[in-house]
């Protein structure tokens, strides 16, 4: 006989699931990553992401906001990162699938599905980050890409 999981805390499915789409989406992008490879890493049942996230548009433009928060708080030091889940020994992996997320963000600014929500955080975080960091960490592709929205926009 199997015992029932313990219930989760109101609102760590959606903790889970943030932090799936770190990886997922820094893997494979906006378009490449499913919605049921995201459940199936953050262990919870696929409609738990739409009982969260009205769509897979807006799970992505979360995971890119908190990618950007992590990348920040890791920069800056400004103290924890807010996803409770993240354990001790962890924290360089995380920052690794944010780093990555960004990334593929920087890939789909110009998608016009993407290119309104996504335009303005990422010019945000390149203000944060500072320009020729920006571009040291990014490279010249990302600096093209989001010059490329700027300019579409």
């Amino acid at each position: 006989m199997t015992g029932r999981r313990a219930r989760r805390r109101p609102g760590e499915n959606r903790e889970r699931l943030l932090e799936a789409g770190l990886c997922e989406f820094g893997l494979f992008g906006f378009h490449g990553a499913s919605t049921a490879a995201i459940a199936a890493r953050a262990g919870v049942p696929q409609p738990h992401v739409y009982a969260n996230f009205s769509n897979k548009q807006e799970l992505f433009l979360e995971v890119c906001a908190a990618a950007v928060q992590i990348v920040l708080s890791a920069r800056l030091a400004a103290g924890p990162v807010e996803l409770s889940r993240v354990r001790s020994g962890a924290l360089e992996g995380l920052a690794a699938d944010a780093q990555r997320t960004l990334l593929q963000a920087l890939a789909a600014v110009c998608s016009p599905q993407l290119a309104a929500d996504l335009l303005p955080l990422l010019a945000g975080f390149r203000d944060a980050y500072g320009d020729s960091d920006f571009a040291a960490t990014y490279g010249a592709s990302g600096v093209a890409m989001l010059e490329h929205a700027i300019a579409r926009n």
